[in-house]
């Protein structure tokens, strides 16, 4: 057996995947999943009709459908609603909805935008207190889960959405951020809009997670669940999500950096012979519907491991299926 972190390196050139893979994840069994797949992985243009359908069918996906169900019971008065109903991990408000900008969901949903109400008015005093330079009590992970939220769907450049990410970007530096989920923030923020900080913040993080962070994960001895993918994640994280911050933030040659080459070979040992990868962690406790069933093979999973891949590598797809032999 190899040793921890000692896995084959990935030959030169983009990751191969069959397109058997990439038929299955534009499969119209996942709309969510398909309408992703499309955008992201293929990317196709926001005109292209086949995006424009799979947008429609999107809130017919079966998790989207009972996702959006429950996020109108915590948004409405009443029983289940208020503070607890919108901020209790992971089935209140704010956690719902952030699970549901994860699997594609934007301001084009009536509810999610009414979320965004919702979530503004719930930080308006923190958020004032911030604008003042004043001193703010903050649930740092649910702060950023609410910010996620609103940058994702339509208020990326709004000020008070910006001077909280600043906020956070201040905790960062100064050692109290959480690595991975503030570069998801802050690479969700426009680059011309992000403040000085927020920048600053967004090398520190890159660098501590290159450094520290993955070389930790790798390691012999470190704990088996860093590096099984789970999805969503909530406040944990997993080897697919550090990387996923990474090539949010790092232009594509940063490849070359040793630890980053280890680490997509590490998380490329985690799929099958079809570039496919399994749900191996549980879903966050408390979540509500099951967005697929652990241990089998996972869209989502799939779909997070080769967008790190198609960003630091490229994706090498055939164009057609390989000719039987006679």
């Amino acid at each position: 057996m190899r040793p921890r972190g000692a896995v084959k390196p990935l030959p030169d050139g983009p990751f191969p995947v069959p397109l058997s893979t990439i038929d299955w994840l534009v499969s119209r069994e996942s709309p969510a999943a398909r309408f992703v797949a499309l955008r992201d992985l293929l990317g196709r243009p926001a005109k292209d009709p086949d995006l424009k359908k799979a947008k429609q069918g999107f809130s017919r996906d079966p998790f989207v459908r009972d996702m959006l169900a429950l996020l109108r019971a915590r948004l409405e008065p009443g029983e289940g609603a208020g503070v607890a109903g919108l901020e209790r991990r992971y089935d209140g408000g704010a956690w719902l909805a952030l699970f549901l900008t994860e699997i594609g969901g934007d301001g084009a949903l009536p509810l999610l935008h009414h979320a965004g109400d919702v979530l503004l008015a719930r930080w308006e005093k923190v958020l004032v207190a911030i604008d003042r330079h004043g001193e703010t009590n903050l649930d740092a992970p649910l702060f950023r889960a609410a910010l996620r939220v609103l940058a994702r769907i339509g208020w990326e450049r709004d000020a008070r959405v910006l001077e909280g990410a600043d906020a956070l970007a201040a905790r960062a530096l100064a050692g109290r951020g959480r690595t991975e989920k503030d570069l998801l923030l802050f690479a969700s923020l426009p680059e011309d809009a992000r403040s000085e900080r927020v920048t600053r913040a967004i090398s520190f993080l890159s660098t501590r997670l290159l450094d520290d962070e993955l070389p930790a994960a790798l390691a012999a001895g470190a704990p088996e669940e860093l590096v099984m993918p789970g999805f969503p994640c909530g406040d944990e994280t997993d080897l697919a999500e550090m990387l996923l911050a990474l090539a949010s933030v790092l232009p594509p040659e940063s490849r070359s950096e040793p630890v980053l080459a280890r680490s997509l070979a590490r998380l490329a040992a985690r799929a099958d012979h079809r570039a496919r990868w399994k749900l191996e962690r549980p879903r966050p406790e408390r979540l509500p519907v099951a967005l697929e069933r652990m241990g089998e093979l996972s869209r989502w999973v799939t779909l997070r491991a080769l967008s790190v891949f198609q960003h630091f590598l490229g994706l090498e797809v055939p164009v057609a299926p390989p000719r039987r032999r006679t």
